[in-house]
Order: C-alpha cells, then structure tokens, then sequence
C-alpha cells in the first residue's frame, strides 16, 4: 500500500508542478466562467419572457364568455440547470396553443404546427447563437478531455523514453501498483480542476436573483460532477492505454489527439448527417398526411350530417325554433361559422335574443357532436405527429451510434440528468397533449357541450373558475438517475475496459 501511494504521489507532483497543469487549470477556469456568464443572462431573458407569458396566459379565462372560448396557452419554464447544460432550452417551442378540438402537432423541431413560441429563442447572428451554444459540459467535454489526454500520454511512453521507468522497475516496484498508481495520481491532479470550476460556476449561477436552486436542482449539480469525472477518467484511461501501446510520447500525443478530434467533433457529425442522407425510417410527406386529416374530417361531418338527418334536420341552425317579440318580429338570429382549413374543420355557433329561442335540440346535438370532433381531433393528431414520430426514430438511431464516442455518452447522460435532453422537451409536448384530454373531460364533466354557454351569453357568462390549471413535472434525481442510467454505464464501462487492457498490457510491457 505503501508503495502504491509513493507512486500516486509522485505522479500527482509531477502533473501539478508542470506549466500544463496551470494553463489548463486558467483556461478551464475562465472558460467555464465566461460560459456561465452568459447563460445566466441568457436564462434570465427567457425568464421574463415566461413570466410574461404566464400573466397574460392567467388573464385570459377573464374574458371568456363562452365554453367556445376556451384557447389556453402552455408555456415550457425555463430550466435553472440549462446554465450547466443548454441542450433543448434554446430550441422547438415554447408555447403550445391547447383547444380540446384542435390537434398539437409539430412539424419539425422549431417550428410549432398549433402554437408559437413565448419569446424569440437564439440570436440572428450565427456567431452569437454558436457562442450561446457554449455551456458549462460543453467547456468540460472538450477541455477537460483534452487535458486528460495532456496529462496521460507520456505517463509510460515518456518515463521510458527518460529511463525513468526502467529505472522505478528496477526497485522492485510491482507492474500492477505503477499503472494504478499512475492511474489514481492523474486522476487526482485533474479532480481539482473539475471542482474548481463546477465551483465557481456554481457561485456565478447563485449570485443571479433569479436563479434559485432548491435541494433537488444541488443533486442534479453533484450528479452531474460526477458524470464529469467519470468522462475525464475515460479520456485520461485511454491516453494511458495509448502511452503503454506507443514507444515514443510523441506518437502518443499524435495518435491521442487524432482520437480525440474524432470523438469530440467528427463523429456524431458524421453520424447525423449519414442518418439524415439515409434515414432508416422514412416519414410520410406533409401532403399524405394533410390527405388522410381531410378525409378524417369529411368521415366526421358525414357521420354529424347523418346523426342530423335522422333527426329531420338539415343543418345544426335549422334545429332552432324562434318565438315573436313583442313586436311580432322573428326574436333573434342564429349562425354557424364553419370552416375547413388545410387539415382540419372549424364550426362554432353563436345564438343572439336566446330567450326567443327554443333551442333545446341543438343542445342535445351538440351534446352528441362535439364529444365526437373532440375524439376525431385526437385520431388527427395521431395522424399528424406521424412524420414527427418517424423524425424521432431517426434522431434516436443517430443518437446510438453517436454513443460510439465517449463524448456524446457524456452529453446525452449530462442532458438526461440535467432534464435539457430531447425526451424533456417530448415531454413537454406530451403534458400539452394531456393537458388538452383534461380540459376534454373537464367540459365532458360538466356538461358543458349541451350548456347555453356553449353558444350564447344572453343567460350569464361560461364558469370557468375551475378550469384545469396546466402543470408540468420536473424530474426527481431518481428519475433523472433511471434515464441517465445507461449512458452512466456505458461510460463505467468503458473506464474498466481500459483500465483492464492497459494494465494487462503494462504487465506485458517491454521496457528494452
């Protein structure tokens, strides 16, 4: 054990000591600082565009009238971890317009099919929207990686090209306790520069006014800390496994950075593009699916008309029968506005002077169609999220293989913990969808469909004190844990392939 910590020790005073150790130590620091910087502000944007959403969103059932009315807008809040890890914070929507007889559907990830967005999200500057790109994981996954490999490729190759290796083997020193202790000594020389910048990019996000982080959000942080040193670990392995492999540290730091480009910024490009050039899953073009909505639509106004004419009626207006004034006029005056637009059916009815109205049988109408367009609506949905859904397939293929790179394990693990991965933001359309079934049943239970308030307020205006208030769940560290899990062991498993190849390689190593 003794001799194990001699070497821990001096690999540890040999890193520190070196003037890479302090340039890497400053340019970790200030990038991770700058980055910070700016996401504060960047988060602190997009948070009173939300609040602002959000009022105007909470006045808007004041001036309702009617059960038609009804036009609520979900906002996406801004994620407080999103200053570690932008991942989707900057991109889809950010508002969906939920109606329970409209379809939520996307067309693709920034440009919403029924809803628009809180505030502008990015820049019109390319520059600055790259430069906005840049988060706290991003500083880590490609600085700290590139340090590891700094501080590992001439931890064996070097000492042998010195004859300081032969001449520490020559003490009796065992082949296993020099590569662990190489191991855990350049592990600890680079566990202060990760926590000194998780440190004061912690300190920088706190001193906002804005930012409050509760104990969850703190658990998130730790975790996500040690995703980090669990990446650098892998980096700093294989540059060890490299420099056991090469006879000179040159070749090593050749070969190791080679890798490193690959890894960090080719091959997930490489792989989204192929995927995208040969997407496995084909969607469906906007005109089919546009086809299959309309003819779902005149499958509805077909099965309405027939449920009518059983009836004897021609139109839903035709079943209000009107009364005389006082004056012996006709008392009031119905309409129907319909229209259908590219993919789906608009109607509302509006009756004026009700109290001269008989309109019991619309009431008993409506009472059957509108729980029907409102089933219709979702079968359209489902149509229309198609090409989404195929989009998503593609983007989880290129998502696998992308996890071929150290690299992109650590950003999809960071972005699943962090809640700023694509699957938040699916959920986040998700809780739309789910919010418009519960305001669907919420009208259902309260008989809204047959009420007069669906179509006049002559009698008084629609209740709608107890409208459904949308809530959308944040994850627990467990939950965030469960998704993270298998990137989280992709990556501890391969620190233990590596570390078991470059220590069987070690004990097979030749110094001469």
């Amino acid at each position: 054990m003794r001799t194990l910590w001699l070497v821990i020790q001096r690999e540890f005073v040999s890193n520190v000591l070196t003037s890479r150790f302090m340039i890497g130590f400053v340019v970790c620091l200030l990038s991770t600082a700058v980055a910070v910087f700016v996401q504060v502000d960047d988060y602190e944007k997009h948070l009173v565009g939300y609040n602002t959403a959000v009022r105007e969103s909470q006045a808007g059932p004041q001036n309702w009238k009617l059960y038609t009315d009804i036009s609520q807008r979900v906002h996406r809040r801004p994620n407080p971890l999103g200053i570690f890890n932008i991942g989707m914070e900057n991109s889809g929507v950010n508002t969906v317009v939920v109606e329970p007889d409209k379809p939520i559907w996307t067309r693709d990830s920034r440009s919403p099919g029924w809803g628009e967005t809180t505030q502008k999200i990015g820049a019109d500057n390319p520059f600055l929207a790259m430069f906005l790109s840049v988060d706290v994981v991003f500083v880590f996954k490609i600085v700290l990686s590139a340090l590891a490999i700094l501080f590992a490729y001439n931890t064996i190759s070097g000492e042998r090209e010195d004859g300081t290796l032969k001449l520490v083997l020559s003490n009796s020193i065992p082949r296993d306790a020099v590569v662990l202790g190489k191991y855990l000594g350049g592990m600890l020389s680079l566990f202060p520069i990760v926590l000194v910048s998780l440190i004061v990019a912690l300190l920088i996000a706190v001193s906002s006014p804005v930012t409050a982080f509760d104990g969850n959000d703190i658990a998130h942080i730790l975790l996500i800390f040690g995703i980090s040193l669990l990446y650098v670990s892998t980096w700093y392995l294989l540059g060890l496994l490299l420099s056991v492999w090469t006879k000179e540290a040159s070749t090593t730091l050749i070969l190791s950075m080679f890798i490193w480009v690959v890894l960090t910024s080719v091959h997930a490009n490489v792989a989204t593009f192929a995927v995208t050039k040969f997407s496995p899953h084909k969607p469906q073009s906007e005109n089919e699916v546009f086809q299959q909505t309309i003819q779902l639509w005149d499958d509805f106004k077909k099965e309405r008309d027939d449920y009518l004419k059983k009836r004897g009626y021609d139109s839903p207006t035709k079943t209000v029968s009107w009364h005389r004034d006082e004056k012996g006029r006709r008392g009031g005056s119905s309409g129907t506005y319909s229209t259908s637009a590219q993919w789906f059916l608009i109607e509302s009815y509006n009756i004026g002077n009700i109290k001269y109205a008989d309109v019991s049988v619309l009431q008993e109408f409506l009472s059957y169609q509108e729980p029907l367009r409102i089933a219709y609506t979702d079968r359209a949905e489902e149509i229309l999220k198609q090409p989404a859904e195929a989009r998503e397939r593609n983007a989880k293929f290129a998502d696998m293989i992308s996890r071929i790179s150290f690299a992109d394990v650590y950003h999809y693990a960071v972005g699943a913990i962090a809640g700023t991965d694509r699957e938040s933001y699916n959920d986040f359309i998700e809780s739309s969808r789910a919010y418009k079934r519960e305001i669907a049943e919420y009208l259902k239970d309260k008989k809204a469909f047959s009420s007069l308030a669906w179509f006049s307020d002559d009698q008084g205006a629609a209740d709608l004190t107890d409208l459904p208030v949308f809530r959308h769940h944040r994850l627990s560290l467990s939950e965030s844990f469960f998704r993270a899990s298998v990137d989280i062991l992709i990556l501890l498993a391969w620190n233990i392939v590596l570390f078991m190849v470059a220590y069987v390689s070690f004990l097979r190593y030749e110094i001469s």
